[in-house]
């Protein structure tokens, strides 16, 4: 496969993965500050989801790629 077109597979991912965590976050942060009131400011814990989830979507996608790819070989 072109690695233009990888590339952009990985990103358009990346980007929806973003924007639906993005839009559940606030009932994500309201959970885990009844656990954790006051450790963390509410932008760091936000942005802390956002990127654990993030990077996880990422190296799911990747390792998926990365298997599908040696089996063609």
């Amino acid at each position: 496969m072109n690695k233009l077109i990888l590339i952009i597979i990985f990103w358009i991912l990346g980007f929806i993965g973003g924007i639906s965590i993005y839009s559940i976050l606030p009932s994500i942060t309201n959970f885990f500050n009844s656990f954790i009131p006051n450790l963390f400011s509410k932008y760091f814990f936000e942005a802390l989801i956002a990127g654990i989830i993030g990077s996880g979507l990422s190296t799911i996608a990747v390792l998926y790629w990365a298997n599908k790819s040696s089996k063609e070989f």
